[in-house]
C-alpha cells in the first residue's frame, strides 16, 4: 500500500489576496476550489484539481492560524512565527476588520445585544453574506 504526501517547506508566508478574500467571505475549501476552477486557474497554472485542493487547504490552514493574531493586531505586527512583509500585514488587518456594505446596512440602527447574534442567520439570508463572515464582522 502506497500513500502520497504533499509537503511544502518555505520561509516566507505567501498571502494570496483572492484566497484571503474567499476565506474572509466564509467560503468552505470545497466552495473556494470550485470558484477557483471556474475562474480558469487550472488552465493558467497548468495544474491539477488535486494540487489546487491541496493548495487551498494549506492556505486556509495558514489563515486559520493567523486569525488568532488578527484578533489583536499588535500581536500580528510583533510575532515571529510568520514572516510576512509589513505591507501584507497591514493588508491582512485592514481586510479582516473591513465591513461589507450590505451587512452594515442591515445592522446599522439596531441595538446590539445577545439577540443580535441570534439574528445573524436572518441577516446572512437577507444580505447573501455567509454566516461565518457575518460573525466575523459582528
Amino acid at each position: 500500500m502506497t500513500s502520497e504526501l504533499d509537503i511544502f517547506v518555505g520561509n516566507t508566508t505567501l498571502i494570496d489576496e483572492d484566497m484571503y478574500r474567499l476565506w474572509l467571505d466564509g467560503y468552505l475549501v470545497t466552495n473556494a476550489v470550485a470558484l477557483r476552477v471556474r475562474s480558469g486557474i487550472l488552465e493558467q497554472m497548468g495544474s491539477t484539481a488535486a494540487v489546487l485542493q491541496s493548495d487551498t487547504m494549506d492556505r486556509y490552514r495558514t489563515f486559520h492560524m493567523l486569525e488568532r493574531l488578527l484578533h489583536a493586531p499588535p500581536k500580528l505586527l510583533h510575532q515571529l512565527i510568520f514572516q510576512i512583509l509589513p505591507s501584507r500585514q497591514a493588508l491582512l488587518i485592514e481586510r479582516y476588520y473591513a465591513f461589507d456594505e450590505a451587512f452594515v446596512r442591515e445592522v446599522l440602527g439596531k441595538k446590539l445585544s445577545k439577540g443580535t447574534k441570534k439574528d445573524l442567520d436572518d441577516i446572512s439570508t437577507i444580505t447573501g453574506i455567509t454566516l461565518k463572515s457575518c460573525r466575523r464582522q459582528l
